[in-house]
């Protein structure tokens, strides 16, 4: 049976190229490689990343970032396992994100996160001060131009096929 040296699909006698990739085919497939898997580029600064927190959500991670950021500690973010979600009480698995830092600094990024949140459990901010800085976020931003929907556009051409439709189906089912 030819094979595919590619994508390493059977093919029936016969066939000489292989409709998915258009390579020639070959009577018996060579020993199966890995290929390797390409490398996350770190951020200047960071020659071994440790993972140090595992953020329930993007703006608790942002907020862990710009705090050891601050603190002169080079910082990556990336999407979390699965598993690590898991762990990570009340953790949306949508949203978690791990936070990584060089080796060298993992103990003192550490000893931070962990004061940044005994203060948010001695004094958690109240309603007032989380509205003023959502608004000051808010006044931050450039404003964006809104967009028409073509979805919202083509909305009544659809209601108007669906009608006729519906129109047709109902003569044709009394003529019988």
């Amino acid at each position: 049976m030819p094979w595919c040296p590619k994508c390493r699909a059977e093919y029936r006698e016969g066939v000489i190229r292989c409709s998915t990739c258009d390579v020639p085919l070959v009577d018996t497939l060579p020993e199966y490689t890995a290929e390797p898997q390409q490398e996350t580029a770190l951020p200047d600064g960071m020659t071994k990343p440790i993972a140090v927190f595992t953020a329930a959500n993007r703006l608790e991670a942002e907020t862990v970032c710009e705090l050891l950021r601050t603190q002169g500690i080079t910082v990556l973010d990336r999407p979390a396992a699965f598993r690590q979600i898991q762990a990570y009480a009340e953790a949306d698995a949508r949203f978690g994100v791990e936070i990584l830092v060089d080796a060298a600094d993992t103990a003192r990024a550490r000893v931070l996160i962990d004061e940044m949140k005994a203060g948010l459990q001695e004094q958690p901010p109240d309603e007032e001060e989380l509205a003023r800085l959502a608004e000051e976020q808010a006044l931050e931003m450039p404003a964006q131009q809104a967009e028409d929907d073509a979805s919202f556009r083509l909305l009544p051409v659809v209601a108007a096929v669906i009608a006729a439709a519906l129109v047709l189906l109902y003569f044709v089912t009394n003529r019988m």
